[in-house]
């Protein structure tokens, strides 16, 4: 037992950094280390359009592929705009870096249960995550699709002021069945996007909290802002811990959801 904390206390140690959070950082990867038996179906969002749902998605994806035996599917959903292929891929077509599996849907329900259950029979039952960037908003119909029938909903809120009152406008009129989803089967992930936002962040955050919703925050991170694709190597550590953070809440949803 000893000699396994240790390794993996040397791994959290190399992910985020040396830190006095050590035990924090090797209690988040032995959670983003659960056993899955049956795919989990992740939906990362946005109430807005370009809000930063591909970037979310890859980041998660790439840490969950970095801390799971099983495979992970990232799945882009906006073939035409692949912006989630472009955070995970060398050249287009080349496959996705770093262990997450990319795999291409059409933006139709249809298209999207079909892509879902075809990578999970290639794979048996190794399968563990399926994390689906969702094109649009959070209203239309791949994410109202991810919010029925998925395990779990990341929902993303950048940190512009007047795009961050406006997510909370629409979170506010959802119905409560949206609610109930974003409280118990929900993550909000609040994403910094340059370093002049930081207050907005602020603010955002202890909005959510009176809603009874604790947000991750993913920093200003240049490497986010500039790279294409991501890697993981290159992004700061708050970068890295967030991310974990976030993989570990993602893990401990699905893994208490029924199916």
């Amino acid at each position: 037992m000893f000699d396994r904390f240790r390794r993996v206390a040397s791994e959290a140690a190399y992910l985020v950094g040396g830190s006095g959070r050590l035990q924090h950082d090797v209690d988040l990867i032995a959670t983003c280390r659960r056993p899955i038996a049956i795919t989990r179906r992740v939906g990362v969002t946005s109430p807005v359009v370009n809000g930063g749902a591909s970037t979310v998605t890859a980041l998660l994806a790439t840490m969950l592929a970095a801390q799971r035996a099983d495979r992970v599917i990232a799945v882009d959903v906006d073939p035409g705009g692949a912006e989630l292929s472009r955070r995970l891929e060398l050249t287009r077509g080349s496959g996705a870096i770093e262990g997450a599996n990319l795999v291409r849907s059409d933006p139709t329900v249809p298209a999207l249960r079909s892509t879902l259950d075809a990578a999970q029979s290639q794979g048996a039952r190794d399968v563990g995550l399926a994390v689906v960037d969702c094109p649009g908003t959070m209203f239309d119909e791949i994410a109202t699709e991810m919010a029925n029938s998925g395990h779990c909903t990341v929902l993303v809120v950048p940190s512009v002021p007047h795009l961050a009152a406006y997510c909370l406008q629409q979170l506010d009129q959802l119905a409560p069945a949206g609610q109930d989803v974003l409280l118990n089967r929900g993550v909000v992930v609040i994403t910094v996007v340059d370093s002049s936002t930081g207050g907005t962040a602020r603010w955002l955050g202890d909005a959510f909290r009176e809603r009874g919703l604790d947000p991750v925050v993913v920093p200003y991170d240049a490497h986010i802002a500039g790279a294409w694709p991501l890697h993981s190597s290159e992004l700061e550590t708050e970068t890295r811990r967030a991310v974990l953070e976030l993989a570990a809440r993602v893990v401990g949803i699905v893994t208490r959801t029924a199916s």
